[in-house]
Formats: structure tokens, sequence, C-alpha cells
């Protein structure tokens, strides 16, 4: 949180194209390139620090009181979308005059965003939060509109940025004020087929998808010399194309399952045929052959006409016929180095998922741990019920399983070039 004067000030000149000056019991702002600037007393902005102060901080986007409330959302939409698309002003005001409430959707509040720039505060985070339009644009519309510093971050340099604002005459604990905010949003999309929900992470709008990954320019891209199976590319696809966290995962997931019934069976076969084989097996001893049927039946069960066998297993052999473990820690270090770090030292905290240790010098140890992260992780996202198992809960966990995204693809990816077949 900002703290006083010199604070404001030492973030607000990390802001991309911004600087600042004192000028006598004011501060002046400049807006590079842009021959535009704005100045603002010491004195508004000492009381706008002090009304933040004043507040309590859930989460990393909510800000209250016993009388109000201020939460970050966002339109959980595949594309960028303008407010007035569904609203015919700038913001939705709705009083509930029976309850004393009233809702509001609308661009921050100064004290929210002055919260922003004190959560963010770092030069790189600040350029990734305020996606500024091209030069062009932007100088147009900084010509057309006569805004204050404040309207101009809100509505300008964070377009599409809205936050719920909800006010109660009588006094109201942070879980009422949640509640309160969770029913107004549900009768928004019940009405108007959107999903309109609060960001708990502010990562969740800077860094919400996985990073593009780009191997090659366009002229560098050679002609295809392997054809591969059309299902695995339409999941891949998939993968690639939402926006979705958890349709990510399971489009990704899907890739691999495709061959669990073909992995596991011939790991049966070839179990059977090694115990067969060995020469203190008999045919003609009862023993050998009641342990041989007990074996089989505790590999693969059958319900009605379908065979079921061990999916974790299953997940785990295929992972072993069609992955090197050297050429998997090497692309999760390309992509990001910190996420080796991070798979030893945390468990999925919605499904329990192992951790993983690429230090140790036992690949079947490794690869039983991814399958159990992954595996787990799974079950927690298709059997979100209640009971006693993990269950990942939609917005809420996408964080983190966003963090699971990329150990999945490079394993996704790797089985869909190994299973490819030249051209000939």
């Amino acid at each position: 949180m900002i703290e006083n004067i010199e604070d404001f000030k030492k973030i607000l000149s990390n802001l991309p194209y911004l600087s600042i000056y004192e000028k006598k019991n004011k501060f002046v702002l400049v807006l590079e390139r842009f021959d535009k600037n704005w100045k603002i007393g010491k004195k508004s902005v000492e009381n706008l620090i002090e009304n933040l102060k004043r507040k309590k901080i859930k989460d990393e986007t909510i800000l209250y009181d016993e009388y109000s409330y201020e939460a970050l959302i966002k339109f959980e939409i595949s594309r960028p979308i303008s407010f007035r698309i569904f609203f015919d002003e700038e913001y939705l005001l709705k009083e509930d005059t029976a309850n004393g409430i009233t809702y509001e959707l609308s661009p921050l509040t100064n004290e929210f965003l002055l919260f922003i720039l004190g959560i963010l505060r770092e030069p790189e985070d600040l350029r990734d939060f305020f996606r500024l339009f091209p030069l062009r644009i932007l100088r147009e519309k900084i010509g057309e509109e006569k805004l204050e510093f404040f309207e101009f971050l809100s509505r300008i340099a964070m377009p599409r940025v809205y936050t719920l604002k909800i006010k109660s005459q009588e006094p109201r604990s942070s879980r009422e004020f949640s509640r309160l905010a969770t029913a107004f949003l549900f009768n928004l999309s019940y009405n108007l087929d959107i999903a309109i929900i609060e960001v708990r992470f502010l990562h969740e709008l800077t860094r919400y998808r996985f990073g593009k990954i780009r191997r090659a320019r366009p002229e560098e891209i050679e002609p295809p010399r392997r054809v591969y199976n059309s299902d695995l590319v339409y999941h891949y696809q998939m993968a690639v194309s939402t926006d979705s966290i958890p349709l990510q995962f399971l489009s990704f997931y899907h890739i691999i399952e495709h061959f669990f019934y073909d992995v596991y069976h011939e790991e049966l076969i070839d179990v059977i045929r090694a115990k067969i084989t060995s020469p203190d097996f008999s045919y003609k001893r009862k023993k050998d052959i009641d342990n041989l049927i007990k074996l089989i039946s505790q590999k693969m069960k059958y319900k009605d006409e379908d065979v079921l066998y061990n999916e974790q297993e299953a997940l785990y052999l295929t992972i072993v016929k069609y992955i090197k473990l050297e050429d998997l820690i090497d692309k999760l270090r390309t992509y990001d180095e910190s996420l080796i770090n991070y798979y030893k030292d945390n468990k999925v905290p919605f499904s329990q998922g192992s951790s993983i240790d690429f230090s140790i010098f036992d690949a079947e140890k490794v690869f039983k741990k991814i399958a159990d992260r992954i595996y787990k992780t799974r079950n927690s996202i298709v059997h979100s019920k209640e009971g006693g198992k993990p269950k990942y809960m939609p917005f809420r966990d996408d964080r983190k399983l966003l963090m699971e995204i990329p150990l999945l693809r490079f394993i996704a990816e790797e089985i869909i070039i190994n299973t490819a077949e030249v051209i000939r």
C-alpha cells in the first residue's frame, strides 16, 4: 500500500511515459510525447492516502470497511469488450432500498487506483498492467477528452477494467459483502448471458494465459516432415485457443489419455508373457495358474461390457513410453527456470498433487510423481463435488491451475510429435 507522499511520487515515476515534478504544494505530472500535463494538489493526494489507510484489504483486489466494498472484476469472455456493449452508460447502478444497499459497476475509484499502484510498484509490473493504447490512438484520445489524471488512468490507460462497488447503510462483515457481490454478479450473468467475476489476484489480468511460445518466424517454418494424429491435433488446437484454464488443462490431458488403453494393455501382455515364460512357472501347477488369474484381475476389471483399468498407472506408463525426462526438464527451464523449483517446493494446493523433485537421478520416481500430480489435478477438475476429496473451484483456483499448464503442455506436445509418422 502507498504509505505517504514520497511513496506516491516514487511509484508514479515508474509509470510508462510519465514524469513527475514537485512545484510548491502541487505535483506536476507530464505525459511525455503527448504534450499533456496535470497538476495535483499534495493535500488531495494526502487525503486519498489517508482514506486508503482506513480500508481493509482482502486478497489482492478487494478494499472494504464496515459500510463499503470495492472489488476488481472482469468479463470472462474470449475477446476484449466495451462496457457499453451491455450497458448504456459507463456505469451500472442498482439500489436495494428495502435493505439499504447499492450496487455499482464502474471504473475504479481514485482510492482503488492508488491501492493497485501500491501493489504493483515496479516498472515492469506497472507496464504489464497499464495496457496503454498504441501511441497514435492514445494521442487522439487524450486530445479528445478533458480528463483529470486519475480519470486518465482509469478510462484510457486501463480500458475495460472495472470494479464492483457495494455500499450498505448498516455495518457488514467482509463475508456478508462477498456474498452480496456473488449474488449481484450472478443476477447479471443470469439475465445478460455473460460471466462477470471477481478477480482475486492481479496476475489474473496481467499474466492470465499460458505464455505464448513462438518458436519461429513465419518465414522460418518448414513444410511438415511428419503427419500427426488428427484427433490429437484437434485437442491441441482447442487447448492453445481457449482462455479457459481448466479447458486448456483437460484438452492437453486428452492428448495423453488417447494412448492409455493401448499402453496399459501392451504392458499387461508383457507382464503376462514374462510370467508364463519364467522358468519357475508351470501351467500344470494350480497355484501358478491362480496367481496368474489374480494378477490379471488386479490389472483389469470389468463393469458391464467395459474394461476398467488403473488410469493413473496408464498415465505413468504413457509418460514413460513417450517422454525423455532430460528433454522435458530442458523445455521447462527454457520456458521458465523458476518452474523447476516451483514443482519441487509445492504440491498442487487444491488437488494435493505430488511435488516433483526433478534433481533426483531416478526417472521412474520422477515420472510417478508427475503422473500423481497430473492425475489428481485432473480428478479435482472433473469431479468437483461435495465430499472429502480435494476439488477445484472455478476462477478461485485458476491462478494455481495455470502453473500446471506448462508441464502438461510439454508432455502433450512430445506425445504428438513422437507418435507421428514420417511423410514418405
